[in-house]
């Protein structure tokens, strides 16, 4: 109790918004999360920091960033951030740091500047909150007016019950300045905006677009938008053309507003977009009111919601990662249990045969004492170095990184894993790009009747450098491997896209050594497919569909589809004769190249099932497009790979 005390009494001065008076280095949070609200689910919360540099002299310095547990004596949760940082006399620099926050009683960001010393020159900190409640929807508008008029309209229209309903279940967010990461809308269910486009910078314009691609709903008003004549199409079956990403010169998401109905969403990566003309159309209010449904809402309303595609989309998506990690990345072969048990049969048969049939027909039983130990000995030997002929003898780095692509935008999101393995124990430096946004695996705590305790180990990375990199270290034991997963998004010189002839571009500028296309019915085997490629589909080797799918294995480790789907009532049949060719297949894959046709044999034979959103798919794989991952003073086995995926809701 009293250390808890000291602590809360430590760290009073320093939960404000800014630092003391005295200090050399003034540190504020700016920014904290989206309007104050944390990310619920294991993605990055944005906390903005400045740190202005009041003295008379540059100082080098080192900005940490970390959410400490006042209940566990002010251990960080997550990770620490740390940023090396030098500011001339005067200077101000504001950084957006991504950090992993977990919502506690006594939780608190802390912001700490040192120099190299390790004297403090300056501190912030702020209380982190409650757990976000509730469906968040961010506004950007115009004015606080505009906000009014928005949230007005969404809790006032329909039924008092549905009012009600709203009223309990939204939470509204005005955001006076957008973030310029795309990460930092993630506590968000829906954005809306509703203010000049032209008042955004370059920077929040992308971030926006790439979190409705990373699965957002964005909703658009258009009659505020004010970047051109609105344009909603009373149908929005025309196909879309490509653009490049907004560069803050053309009308802001132009390639999906132009062929946009009025209150009908349009799919957009995962995400959804959806255009209205104004704030005081009966189309926006109906559209709200439908978030608390009731009994008295109209079975129109109903209808809407209930014919959507995506309510018919049960299953579970992906695992491309895992299996092309599994696959392709390296992997450390132990002996099987019946290597093994073969192992120990023929210790005990020769020890059998050298102690009662050899040592006795020589007379010297008694050597025994000698020959059981030194057998023992010697097979162990034997058993170490045939089991370790297997394994690596150089440190390894394996970046499996997979881009999901919206067919109507060059806009890759970028999910990678990387893995470093080791030959020996040691502690390694892995550096990558900056602008990769650490997905944190597991939480490094423990829940208690005392509340959440941080643990002095766990699998989680401790401490992380964002400078012109992003650093980190940690130790790995002899013949082990440490996967770490990233998300980021990369732009392509230009898209992949079947055109209205049937003729199949690569514009993307990766070379794929491997590619295919399927949908319901067949699956296109491109083969490679270099950069600036056209192939006809109609003159490509194609196979059934229904042929290559439906495999049935014990294990169930097929990925799935890159996209949701539905499935099969009652699963599909397979008969006991096709279950053990199925196993054998699956088995006989590590003797084999990796082949895309793997990615598809897990998925339900039953193509209307699976192609109901999405028509149409294309895996390409590269050893293009890597991170550029490297571990630093080590020269490690590097293996890149690249999987890219692109969607197509529209195929003609």
């Amino acid at each position: 109790m009293y250390r808890r005390i000291a602590i809360f009494l430590f760290l009073f001065a320093a939960l404000s918004s800014s630092s003391r008076a005295g200090d050399s280095v003034v540190v504020k949070i700016k920014e904290f999360g989206l309007g104050g609200l944390s990310a619920n689910n294991a993605a990055s919360t944005l906390v903005q920091v400045e740190a202005r540099n009041v003295s008379n002299s540059p100082l080098s310095l080192n900005l940490s960033v970390a959410e400490l547990n006042l209940d566990a004596e002010a251990l960080a949760v997550s990770e620490t951030i740390n940023i090396p940082v030098t500011l001339a006399s005067g200077e101000a620099r504001t950084f957006d740091v991504p950090l992993h926050v977990f919502p506690l009683d006594h939780g608190v960001i802390f912001v700490e500047a040192r120099d190299a010393g390790g004297r403090t020159l300056g501190r912030a900190g702020r209380r982190v909150g409650e757990k976000t409640q509730g469906m968040v929807i961010a506004l950007l508008c115009a004015n606080p007016e505009v906000c009014r008029s928005l949230q007005q309209t969404i809790l006032l229209s329909g039924t008092a019950e549905e009012q009600t309903r709203k009223s309990q279940s939204l939470r509204f967010v005005q955001l006076s300045e957008p973030p310029s990461v795309n990460w930092a809308y993630s506590p968000a269910w829906i954005t809306i905006v509703a203010l000049p486009v032209a008042r955004l910078s370059v920077a929040q314009r992308q971030a926006i677009e790439i979190h409705l691609h990373e699965g957002g709903t964005l909703v658009l008003v258009e009659d505020q938008l004010a970047d051109g004549p609105a344009m909603l199409s009373a149908s929005s079956g025309a196909p879309r053309q490509a653009s490049a990403l907004d560069t803050g010169n053309d009308r802001f998401l132009e390639v999906y507003r132009a062929h946009a109905t009025e209150g009908q969403a349009i799919s957009v990566g995962t995400g959804r977009l959806i255009n209205f003309r104004s704030i005081s159309g009966q189309s926006f209010a109906d559209y709200f009111r439908a978030m608390g449904f009731s009994g008295d809402t109209p079975p129109e309303l109903r209808r809407r919601w209930a014919d959507d595609p995506r309510n018919e989309l049960t299953g579970q998506q992906g695992g491309e990662m895992e299996w092309l990690m599994r696959r392709l990345g390296t992997s450390f072969r132990f002996p099987s249990f019946l290597e093994l048990l073969l192992w120990i049969v023929g210790y005990l048969i020769l020890v059998g045969v050298v102690n009662f049939v050899v040592l006795r027909r020589i007379g010297r039983p008694e050597w025994g004492w000698i020959s059981i130990p030194l057998l023992a000995i010697l097979f162990s030997l034997i058993l170490y170095f045939v089991s370790s002929r297997n394994h690596p003898r150089n440190f390894g780095l394996d970046e499996i990184v997979e881009y999901r692509v919206d067919f109507s935008s060059p806009i890759a999101l970028q999910y990678a894993r990387v893995r470093v393995s080791s030959p020996e124990r040691s502690r390694v430096h892995l550096v990558l790009p900056a602008g990769l946004n650490y997905e944190y695996s597991q939480r490094q705590s423990d829940v208690s009747e005392g509340g959440l305790i941080p643990q002095p180990s766990g699998e989680g990375i401790l401490q992380i450098t964002l400078d012109e990199n992003w650093e980190t270290e940690f130790t790995l034991r002899r013949w082990s491997f440490r996967d770490l997963n990233f998300q980021g998004h990369r732009v392509f010189a230009g898209k992949i896209y079947r055109d209205a002839t049937g003729r199949f571009h690569n514009d993307s500028g990766i070379h794929y050594g491997q590619a295919i296309v399927v949908d319901r019915d067949d699956v296109f085997l491109l083969g490679d497919f270099p950069a600036g490629a056209v192939v006809d589909l109609g003159h490509v080797q194609r196979l059934p569909y229904n042929h290559e799918t439906g495999r049935i294995v014990p294990n169930g480790d097929y990925p799935g589809p890159p996209f949701a789907f539905h499935r099969t009532e009652g699963g599909w049949p397979a008969s006991e004769e096709q279950l053990r060719q199925y196993d054998k297949e699956r088995k006989s894959l590590a003797g084999q190249s990796f082949s895309l046709m793997e990615l598809i044999r897990g998925w339900s034979p039953v193509g209307e099932d699976v192609f109901i959103d999405t028509k149409a798919v294309f895996f390409g794989l590269s050893a293009e497009a890597p991170l550029s991952a490297a571990l630093r003073e080590r020269s490690p086995d590097h293996k890149t790979f690249s999987l890219t995926i692109v969607t197509f809701k529209v195929w003609p």
